[in-house]
Order: structure tokens, then sequence, then C-alpha cells
């Protein structure tokens, strides 16, 4: 909702490998790269960007933007920057001032769709991917595009600004069905460890509990503030209809189910003008 601007937002996907996480999030596998030259087969972060350019273009000649993108990926509890592949462990950290932020992650700016859609290019193309019988093109770790936006009124010097998180997390599917052993084995208990910790505190933040455990994953701790805190957060479950696979898309639909109780209270990221203070 373009209106928005100056909220935090996050849209998460939840579901087993092959359920279509990464259709929803991007659209399909393409040989042209991850966003497909048909807009009408798009996933929703290509028209969320699409939906921030149509606002900036509509917007009055006063108003200004500034809009920065990063895109990380959190595999065996590993955050690594996909637009800057040597950049590996980042470590998240908080400030008063930023809130809770990955330390050291890649800014890039971006002017125009065009430029996201190329952002989103390179860094799908170091992303870590290991086949498994589940789905041969399954990669086995999380991916988190974050783009900052920065309204400016130039007129008063007003400012609104907002974080839209858009995650594609690992399949959630048992270990026992994806065939994996050693190394790949290990790396589904690790995936699977940031998907227990993300179940224990969507758990804890529907019974209301006074400890949240956002700080048992790095998963977690990077979407704290989205999960329990200033945000609008929307999940998309995604689920399978074979019978083989009843028992993921029971465990998928109850975790939407408890996340669905969670209340997340949002206010506005702005900064009045002197102008606004003093009607105020």
């Amino acid at each position: 909702h373009t209106h928005n601007i100056g909220y935090n937002t996050c849209v998460f996907a939840y579901g087993q490998t092959g359920a279509g996480k990464s259709f929803t999030m991007m659209g399909p596998d393409s040989d042209e790269g991850p966003v497909s030259s048909d807009p009408t087969m798009w996933g929703i972060i290509p028209r969320a960007v699409q939906q921030i350019f149509d606002y900036i273009e509509a917007a009055p000649q006063e108003v200004t933007f500034s809009l920065a993108v990063s895109y990380l990926e959190v595999y065996r509890e590993v955050i690594r920057d996909l637009l800057d592949p040597s950049k590996v462990n980042l470590a998240v950290r908080e400030s008063p001032t930023k809130g809770i932020y990955v330390d050291g992650a890649t800014t890039g700016f971006v002017t125009c769709a065009e430029d996201v859609f190329q952002a989103i290019a390179v860094g799908d193309a170091s992303r870590a991917v290991a086949s498994t019988n589940m789905n041969a093109h399954s990669s086995r770790s999380h991916s988190l595009f974050i783009m900052k936006v920065t309204q400016k009124n130039e007129l008063d010097g007003s400012l609104k600004q907002s974080q839209l998180n858009l995650v594609d997390l690992a399949g959630s599917e048992k270990i026992g069905k994806t065939g994996a052993t050693g190394d790949t084995l290990e790396e589904a208990k690790k995936i699977n460890q940031s998907l227990s910790a993300l179940a224990n505190v969507i758990n804890a933040l529907a019974d209301g509990k006074p400890h949240i455990p956002f700080r048992d994953s790095k998963l977690t701790r990077i979407l704290q503030q989205s999960l329990g805190g200033n945000c609008k957060t929307a999940l998309m479950v995604a689920c399978s209809p074979h019978s083989n696979n009843e028992a993921e898309t029971l465990s998928s639909l109850r975790f939407g189910q408890r996340a669905k109780t969670i209340k997340t209270v949002v206010k506005m990221n702005e900064q009045k003008s002197a102008e606004e203070l003093t009607a105020l």
C-alpha cells in the first residue's frame, strides 16, 4: 500500500521445499534471470518494487526519495552478504538510532526498478544451492531482501522512513524426507534450528510470554522488529496439496494459525518539520 511510506513492513514466505515460496516471493524460475520479463508472472518482491517506483513517479516535485537495498543470506547460522560475497559471517547489532541491523551489510543505492532487479540478479547468482531429493534447485538457505525508503519534503524538511523486509525462508520439511546425509544433513539440522527458533518465537509471542527468545538464532534476531515490534507483517504459508506431504502441510498451517494471533504495533517513522510541530 503505497500511501504507507513511513511504515516498516515485512512479508515472509514459510513452508516446505517445492510448495511455492520462491514462486510467491519472486515469480517463476527463468533463464532470463530471477525477475521474469512478463510482469503478470511477477512475485511479491518485483511487484512491491514496481509499486514503490510508481508512487515516486506520481509524487509532487518537492518530495524527494532515497532508496537503498541490501540482500542477505542466512545459511547454517552464518549471515552472508549476497551483494558482496567476500563478506561472510556478518554480525547482528542493535543501536538506539538504527534499531537492529546487520553490521557491514552492503547497501546499494537504486534509482529505478531495473537497478533493483539487477541487484537481485547479482545476489541470486551467489546463493548457496544444494540439490536434495525434495527439490533439485532448492536453496537450503533463508534469503532476506531489504529495501529502505526515505521520503523528504524539500519545502519543510519533514522526513518519513520505511524498511521493507522480504524474506524467503528455507524449506521446513522433515529431515528424513530430504534424503540428506553428511554435510547436507548438518545443513538441514542447522536450517531446522533456525526454523525451530522461529516457531518458538511465534509461540512465545502468541502466548504473550514475558521472554521472547529472539536471540536463539540469527534469523529471529534479524526479524525481531518484524515479528514483535514496530512493523506491518504478512506471513505467506506455502502448502503442497499432495497426500505424501500431509504432515508438513498440517504443520505449516498450524504455524500460520499461531502466527495469525500475534498483534504488532505499527507507528509511522517520521520527523516532523518545525511548521508541523508548531501546528501540533
